[in-house]
């Protein structure tokens, strides 16, 4: 069931990630349309998004459970708790200096 609080569109860089990924027209995008079902993503492609959202924000998205994002509205709630928390995508690698 859509959350009437949740906007019918989905976040830009979700829209723009998905038009450049996998060729979906925003107007094929509304909060409650299915990654699987609706807009026909597998899990490699869930997770290829979820790459590209990360180098669009910066910070890591990382659901304690993948299985559970089955909406763009999942999706989207995902996305903004990462950007909330602010956890880097990419954090710097420190190099040893024990070589």
């Amino acid at each position: 069931m859509t959350d009437p609080s949740r906007p019918s569109r989905p976040d830009p860089r979700i829209a723009t990630a998905l038009r450049d990924l996998f060729g979906i027209p925003e107007s094929d995008l509304r909060a409650d349309a299915e990654l699987d079902a609706d807009l026909h993503l597998d899990s490699l492609s869930v997770v290829e998004l979820q790459v590209a959202l990360e180098e669009s924000t910066g910070v890591r998205i990382n659901p304690e459970d993948p299985s559970a994002i089955r909406t763009l509205g999942d999706l989207q709630s995902v996305l903004e708790a990462a950007i909330a928390t602010g956890q880097p995508a990419f954090p710097s690698l420190k190099l040893s200096e024990d070589r």
